[in-house]
């Protein structure tokens, strides 16, 4: 059965195991239609995802899949969070129909195989999802086999309304998101690490476009998102954006 999306962000997992089964084409027909589909944090950033094959990427993991999905897209301001927020709604959807994903951050596609049309758009590789038929248990069976912050960690005060982004993943888990609030509105941060955040680069920013989707799926009717000119700058945090829920 068929899970819906917002029950997924409670029980997803990166699955590093797999059979080398390819995914069929009915199956990836439905995957392309729910890309074409998924929501943008910014609407106005060209992006493009194609799924390639094994032998058009390079990836130092011990393991890949016979099909991955790459994104590439326009660099301009919030283009990170963006590809993190529109590729977070397509893990939910392939492991709510019984695939297994992980994110592959040190992947990138060969640029011989880089679409021509790609180059012409000036667009560039960003991240891609590995995904495939898992071996064995492909989702967690609940809150308890997360390892997370807790929710005053996270935010200014503790808000229930935050439990879909605290169990988003990130880059070696270093959930880099912080909420503050103010009003009606919640504000989004992205934490530096210190070293950590150079090791990691530019990946935070695209974590928190990830917590950003589960909040999102979780308030798919209400969820708005927006800049604030003169938001309130937090020392060692980056302003990302606001939202309503």
């Amino acid at each position: 059965m068929i899970m819906e999306l917002k029950e997924i962000i409670y029980r997803r997992k990166s699955v590093r195991s797999y059979t080398n089964e390819p995914v069929d084409d009915v199956t990836l027909q439905k995957i392309e239609d729910f890309v074409a589909g998924a929501r943008h944090l910014y609407p106005d950033i060209k992006v493009k995802m194609e799924i390639a094959t094994r032998d058009q990427v390079k990836c130092i993991c011990p393991w890949t899949t016979p099909q991955l999905i790459t994104i590439f897209s326009e660099e301009k301001e919030g283009y990170l969070e963006n590809a993190g927020f529109i590729f977070q709604q397509l893990d939910l959807y392939l492991q709510s129909i019984g695939l297994g994903v992980c994110w592959l951050g040190m992947g990138k596609i060969d640029d011989n195989q880089i679409d021509d049309q790609s180059r012409e758009d000036g667009l560039n590789y960003v991240i891609m999802l590995s995904f495939g038929h898992p071996k064995g248990k492909a989702l967690r069976d609940g809150k308890s086999d997360f390892k997370r912050k807790t929710q005053g960690q996270i935010a200014d005060v503790p808000d229930e309304k935050l439990e879909p982004a605290r169990f988003a993943p990130s880059s070696v888990n270093s959930q880099p998101w912080y909420f503050t609030h103010e009003g009606d509105y919640i504000h989004v941060y992205c934490v530096h690490k210190g070293v950590l955040t150079k090791k990691l680069g530019n990946t935070n920013q695209l974590d928190v476009g990830i917590a950003l989707a589960h909040m999102y799926v979780a308030n798919e009717r209400t969820f708005e998102f927006i800049k604030i000119a003169d938001c309130k700058q937090l020392k060692d945090h980056t302003y990302i954006g606001s939202f309503t829920i």
